[in-house]
């Protein structure tokens, strides 16, 4: 399978989207890295798309479409805001609309290891880097290999373990 990049669309995650989502955090190649902690991860990655109490304002949550066929998900979110987090991961403290964290999958068994991944973060940081943003973060865990491969590929630097940042131009 040939993939064209122009096919790449992330578009905004509906209300229906969040049941095909909650399938893929189900999914082994996924619930390993977005659930390590178990089904209260996975609840609160749910709270998370549903913005439950408007407490996720500043996250962008979108649905990765091939062909418009839903096969994956990603999201951004402005560090500011999850200062505890930022803290946590990247020991700094950021600015509004400096920093971003992104995180992404792909849902479809069938569309691993096509260089989507590679496609999903350029769109990732076009639009981050159409809003202002200036430094870029990801955190993936220190066996996920293939997130780790995707962000290098895509210009990130490795800081330490789960830490992956990449500066916009």
């Amino acid at each position: 399978m040939n993939i064209n990049e122009k096919n790449i669309q992330l578009k905004p995650l509906a209300e229906e989207d969040v049941k095909i989502f909650n399938k893929w955090l189900d999914k082994e190649h996924i619930y390993k890295w977005f659930c390590p902690g178990g089904n209260k991860e996975k609840e609160a990655w749910l709270n998370e798309v549903n913005n439950v109490n408007g407490k996720y304002n500043h996250m962008k949550h979108f649905i990765v479409n091939y062909n418009d066929k839903k096969i994956g998900f990603c999201h951004y979110f402005d560090c500011y805001f999850e200062k505890e987090y930022s803290r946590e991961v990247h020991e700094e403290i950021f600015v509004e609309n400096y920093a971003y964290g992104i995180g992404y999958l792909i849902g479809e068994e069938e569309y691993l290891g096509k260089g989507i991944g590679n496609i999903i973060v350029k769109k990732l940081e076009e639009k981050i880097f159409e809003i202002g943003g200036k430094e870029i973060f990801a955190d993936p865990d220190a066996e996920n290999i293939a997130s780790q491969r995707t962000l290098l590929s895509n210009g990130f630097m490795k800081v330490k373990n789960d830490d992956y940042r990449k500066r916009i131009k």
